[in-house]
């Protein structure tokens, strides 16, 4: 099972090598929640991950529904991005 190598304050992501979008806030048997910056918590189940490791949640990006993609699409709006280097990447 996908949760038994999630901890708490792990990273989440949308792709591999892209900025980070948030964190695991908590961890269940059958979900997980994660704070999206902008958003707030939600609630992901195991087929909404395509992978965990390193302490990095990587997100099944299309599997995702519609309001949670779109957060995850503009987690960092709020951002300052006046110095060139958008999108930011890890």
């Amino acid at each position: 099972m996908v949760f038994n190598k999630i901890q708490r304050d792990d990273a989440v992501f949308i792709n591999e090598g892209t900025v980070g979008i948030g964190a695991v806030r908590e961890v269940s048997a059958d979900h997980i929640i994660v704070y999206i910056e902008g958003f707030g918590d939600q609630r992901i189940t195991a087929d909404e991950i395509s992978a965990v490791h390193d302490g990095k949640v990587i997100l099944a990006f299309d599997k995702l529904a519609d309001t949670i993609r779109n957060a995850a699409l503009h987690a960092h709006d709020a951002e300052e991005k006046t110095d060139g280097n958008w999108p930011p990447v890890d």
